[in-house]
């Protein structure tokens, strides 16, 4: 081996072990800790907020010792940045009021708030400032009055839930509604949606779901709609990523066949009970959708009988049509093209 060589040799094992070296010291190097400014902003939201001595507030403290906010119950960092970007207070028995220094957290991407108990207290409007989310959900949360239109602002939100459920579909008294949701397409990548229990009588929800293209999930149960006005333009928009579609307990009538049937081939699982289709029969159309394991229709005052169609219903494992004026089995259909189905 010539000098030359060798040099160059030595000078590629000196850039090897250099790059080695940074590597391990990355890897190893723990997480910088949370910013002093989202430390302040978690106290403050502790200091307004009144839980059970079993909650994962008790965490937070001014304490020496916890002064590095990222280990605190439900708070989760980047490692990179130390900046708060999940807070998951879920189920912990939660009273009192949201403190608006929750704007502070301007790099969070994760906000669950469910099953506390905020007594019927409006969304704090704030909320709409976390331009960041992700995901929110404040179901079972108690919240009440009108949904704000500030939620509109959450352009990167992919999973929104203010859902509210009671026994015996009884709304509660506080119930959430709205009073448009012009705000909704604004979300142009929600994938999962759940407003049941929210009052959306008189709100056109229909033209504002079929402006979310990438919707999977569609759960507006019990919220008061009113049978939508189907046009050219509304199956037009309707988009084909739904998966799941609970419209049960609702005042709906046969005009809603015509939109599902027309576009939502890719759905696994429809929940239209405890509507009234009074007079009208099962779109043979719904034998199109080929995908479909769970279809609920109990207590809708259908009539006629069950569509041929629905032999082609190979993946079909839950039918629910109690309490209807239906006739024929579906049975004597399905063996002679799918044996496995309803098995």
């Amino acid at each position: 081996m010539t000098v030359a060589n060798m040099v160059e040799a030595r000078c590629c094992f000196k850039l090897l072990y250099a790059i080695v070296v940074v590597l391990l010291l990355h890897t190893s190097s723990p997480c910088i800790g949370c910013s002093e400014r989202d430390r302040q902003a978690l106290l403050a939201l502790k200091q307004g907020l009144v839980g059970d001595d079993g909650n994962c507030l008790l965490s937070w403290g001014r304490e020496a010792q916890n002064k590095d906010c990222c280990q605190w119950d439900g708070v989760y960092c980047n490692n990179q940045t130390g900046h708060v970007v999940k807070l998951d207070l879920g189920e912990q028995s939660l009273r009192g009021k949201i403190s608006p220094e929750l704007v502070q957290f301007q790099h969070l991407e994760y906000l669950d708030l469910s099953f506390n108990n905020f007594s019927g207290s409006k969304i704090p409007d704030f909320i709409g400032s976390l331009s960041n989310l992700i995901y929110l959900n404040l179901s079972q949360a108690n919240f009440g009055g009108q949904i704000p239109n500030q939620l509109g602002n959450l352009t990167h939100l992919q999973y929104l839930d203010l859902s509210f459920y009671e026994d015996n579909f009884i709304p509660p008294v506080n119930s959430i509604h709205a009073k448009n949701l012009n705000w909704l397409p604004n979300l142009s990548g929600l994938k999962h949606l759940d407003l049941s229990y929210t009052t959306l009588s008189d709100v056109g929800w229909l033209e504002a779901v079929n402006m979310l293209p990438k919707l999977t999930n569609l759960i507006l149960q019990g919220c008061n709609l009113p049978p939508p006005i189907i046009s050219s333009v509304s199956l037009m928009n309707s988009s084909d990523s739904l998966v799941r579609v609970d419209l049960s307990l609702n005042s709906l009538n046969s005009s809603i066949f015509q939109w599902l049937s027309g576009t939502h081939t890719n759905l696994v699982y429809l929940d239209l009970s405890m509507n009234y289709f009074r007079g009208s029969s099962i779109p043979a159309s719904f034998g199109n959708m080929s995908s479909l394991a769970h279809l609920r229709l109990y207590y809708s005052e259908l009539e006629g009988g069950i569509p041929n169609s629905f032999a082609k219903l190979c993946r079909l494992r839950e039918l629910d049509l109690r309490s209807n004026s239906l006739s024929g089995q579906l049975s004597d259909l399905c063996l002679k093209h799918c044996p496995n189905a309803l098995k």
